[in-house]
């Protein structure tokens, strides 16, 4: 079992220190509510990147700036991937990435980017 935290009330990392290479669960886009106006779950977003950010860690970016959604998990919340601030290697072991995914329940694979 690898290290799993809560980053605010929404958002669950499971960060593999010794690769550098983490998932992060997001809440399911359709459970979103909007308070005058705003997003909870953007500014829940915002707080989670703080989270990682002061451990060290960040969201995967593509070159084009979206997220690096791998998938979705059983109960349909999206998987961003993390890396470590600190990490040199850039391609986690076949046994962590296998490890992380049974560990979030990653039950697919093909999602749509978009601007987070």
């Amino acid at each position: 079992m690898l290290p799993t935290m809560s980053l605010d009330s929404f958002h669950t990392a499971h960060l593999d220190p010794a690769s550098g290479y983490g998932l992060v669960v997001c809440p399911r886009p359709e459970d979103d509510v909007l308070l005058d106006g705003h997003s909870v779950f953007t500014a829940a977003w915002d707080t989670a990147c703080e989270s990682l950010a002061s451990l060290g860690w960040t969201p995967v970016r593509d070159d084009a700036g979206f997220l690096t959604y791998l998938g979705a998990t059983v109960e349909g919340g999206l998987v961003v991937e993390a890396r470590s601030f600190r990490s040199a290697r850039t391609v986690p072991d076949a046994e962590t990435v296998r490890a992380l995914f049974a560990q979030v329940r990653l039950v697919t694979q093909v999602v749509r980017p978009r601007r987070g």
